[in-house]
């Protein structure tokens, strides 16, 4: 990434009284004299004999001219690139995120069908709201003594701006890097960051060994990021980040002990590249113990202005001007967005009980109209569910697959979705529902829970298709 620099040209008093001069009401400009053509000195003595130009030329001098030279010299926030410009209306950023669509199985049924043509079919919709947190301003006050000293040297003028001005625009500059620091800090006291346990390449002892092990799992992550996942973003929902998209965050002691050309391979750009994509933040303003990088992208930060101004007021007490910046943003961090943290603190793992406890099986059954019955009839439809409880929360046991046995004819049949259907050539007089919970284990790997049988009478008239009646 480029870094454009500024160089301050000290220029003449003349030309800066003239490019404030025109830029001034007409009032201004009949009473103010040009500089080069009747002298500095005819200027200022113009100037303060009439208070209320004064007031004009001080408050262009900060506002135009003033705070132009401050914000290419002063020091400036190097996270700023992150921001989301200004919010020209209202005080609030709504930021949303819609999950996915869960399939269905396909069924030609007819009551599957009216279940999904009639029903209602919800998708999770998660929403964060970021309001303004920072109202701040900064005063600083010009004394006319000083002022009038700034025109007895050749180019006074421009370096009185310059260094009057420059507190202004560093202080908030700097104040503004500190809160977006501190959305790290925020993140993690919150338990925000997917974690992973890393060596402390940091320490002045570690070694090559060190450095390899933690680029090998940001190489990891950088390529499980670009996958549809829900636990690397507290809001749990389904993300994905581009490649290109990602960024690294790291302390300077990191940065200086990892080789640049081995991150850049994970990223697949250029070395060159690569000192864009990497940020150095010093470790105490991330301000986070055993960090080592932090992986996520530009969307992490939830940073506007929403207001940035200047004012100035005249103190006849005190013969001074107090000028005022005010500042006002929204400094938050995104719950949507993967965010990972390499740290060499230990990570707690989470245990997942290999064989959950299924508590309760029950199995109803329900004809056309949505009753509960205990028994069949030759020639109806009916729904049935399942009621289960599991020792877990997550639902990871709660699938159930259905089976049929005792069934005599090919009419009788029951779907995967659980809709039996009786044949009316139905010989047996009892149909047994099988029920068998599924599990997903740890590895992946699909196993059968608890099963639980339950038989049902079938009544009714059969009806005979051959050979035919009489």
């Amino acid at each position: 990434m480029a870094v454009e620099t500024f160089v301050l040209k000290p220029t003449s008093n003349e030309i800066t009284l003239d490019r404030i001069r025109n830029q001034m009401s007409p009032e201004y400009q009949s009473r103010i004299p040009a500089a080069t053509q009747a002298g500095v000195q005819a200027t200022m003595k113009a100037l303060m004999q009439y208070r209320p130009l004064r007031n004009q030329f001080i408050d262009a001098l900060v506002n135009r001219i003033g705070l132009t030279i401050a914000q290419n010299n002063s020091w400036s926030n190097p996270l700023a690139e992150f921001k989301r410009g200004m919010l020209p209306f209202g005080d609030t950023i709504e930021e949303y995120h819609v999950g996915l669509i869960k399939a269905k199985t396909y069924s030609h049924d007819r009551e599957s069908g009216e279940r999904n043509l009639f029903g209602t079919h919800r998708v999770e919709v998660q929403s964060n709201f970021h309001t303004i947190n920072r109202e701040d301003k900064y005063i600083l006050t010009i004394d006319n003594p000083a002022l009038n000293r700034a025109f007895t040297e050749e180019a006074g003028l421009t370096k009185f701006i310059a260094q009057t001005m420059e507190t202004f625009t560093t202080s908030d500059n700097w104040d503004e890097f500190l809160l977006t620091c501190q959305l790290f800090a925020e993140y993690e006291y919150n338990n925000g960051f997917f974690k992973v346990q890393v060596p402390d390449v940091s320490a002045p002892g570690s070694t090559e060994a060190d450095a390899k092990g933690l680029l090998r799992k940001i190489r990891a992550l950088a390529d499980n990021l670009t996958f549809m996942s829900t636990k690397y973003n507290p809001a749990g929902m389904p993300m994905s980040a581009a490649r290109s998209d990602l960024l690294l965050f790291v302390t300077p002691e990191v940065n200086a002990a990892i080789d640049v050309e081995a991150l850049a391979a994970a990223f697949n750009i250029t070395s060159a590249q690569a000192h864009g994509r990497i940020v150095p933040i010093p470790e105490d303003q991330m301000n986070i113990k055993g960090v080592q990088a932090i992986l996520t992208t530009a969307d992490f930060f939830v940073i506007a202005d929403t207001l940035f101004e200047t004012a100035q007021m005249w103190n006849p007490d005190n013969l001074q001007n107090n000028q005022w910046l005010h500042h006002h943003q929204i400094v938050s961090a995104s719950r949507f967005v993967p965010a990972v943290m390499f740290t060499s603190e230990t990570v707690e793992t989470v245990t997942v009980t290999p064989n959950p406890v299924v508590s309760v099986l029950d199995i109803f059954a329900a004809d056309k109209n949505g009753a509960t019955v205990t028994g069949f009839t030759r020639g109806e439809v009916y729904t049935i569910t399942a009621d289960v409880d599991t020792t877990l929360d997550d639902g990871t046991n709660e699938v159930v697959r259905w089976s049929l046995d005792g069934a005599v004819s090919a009419l009788t049949y029951i779907t995967r979705e659980g809709i039996l259907h009786v044949g009316g050539t139905e010989d047996a007089t009892s149909l047994t529902i099988r029920a068998t919970t599924t599990y997903i284990d740890p590895t992946g790997v699909e196993t059968a829970g608890k099963t639980l049988t339950e038989a049902f009478p079938v009544t009714g008239d059969k009806l005979v298709l051959w050979p035919l009646p009489a």
